[in-house]
């Protein structure tokens, strides 16, 4: 389970209006999306572009936000076998990134994406912190994201803004667990 996460209705409007917020706030963001990958894997730092990605299941998006001066650590692991043979996958709890994944719903409607990180790892019986300027980064983007986001009915899911117009007139309906959400 990630230590940071802010879950929020994201149209894919939002997640580009965000991802252009995050940049502009401090240059040198990356994004690349897509959780296997072929190629090499410092590339996701220095030109994403250059990899070919895939994701890992039908019904879901992986979009991985690194950072050139706060991303330090990129782990991946080679896939020996299975529909990914020869594909690498990321590890998320070992790459210094955010990740936004986003969940694909019916047509009219939209669950929460969740964007996280991980800034402790467990190895073996240790439990180890990743190093403090991705951490400080990472909490200070999510704190931040927070405050652009209005609050939805439920007191932990934030919304995007035109997540909130599309629901308020009535062209989606914002799902969590089956339920419908207020949009706020």
């Amino acid at each position: 389970m990630p230590a940071r996460q802010l879950w929020a209705f994201l149209t894919d409007k939002d997640v580009e209006e965000l991802i252009g917020k995050i940049a502009a706030r401090e240059p040198g963001l990356v994004v690349s999306r897509g959780r296997y990958l072929r190629g090499d894997a410092q590339d996701l730092l220095q030109e994403p572009s250059r990899l070919e990605r895939r994701e890992s299941l039908p019904g879901e998006r992986r979009t991985y936000l690194l950072h050139r001066k706060h991303s330090a650590e990129i782990v991946t692991h080679l896939q020996p076998a299975g529909p990914f043979a020869g594909w690498t996958q990321i590890d998320e709890e070992r790459t210094d990134c955010l990740v936004l994944l986003q969940k694909d719903a019916a047509s009219g409607q939209l669950e929460p994406a969740r964007l996280y990180a991980h800034v402790t790892f467990w190895r073996a019986a240790d439990k180890v912190r990743k190093r403090p300027m991705f951490s400080i980064w990472a909490a200070q983007t999510l704190k931040w994201l927070k405050t652009q986001l209005v609050q939805t009915g439920v007191k932990i899911i934030r919304i995007g803004p035109d997540a909130l117009a599309k629901a308020k007139g009535g062209e989606l309906r914002l799902t969590y667990l089956y339920r419908q959400i207020a949009p706020g």
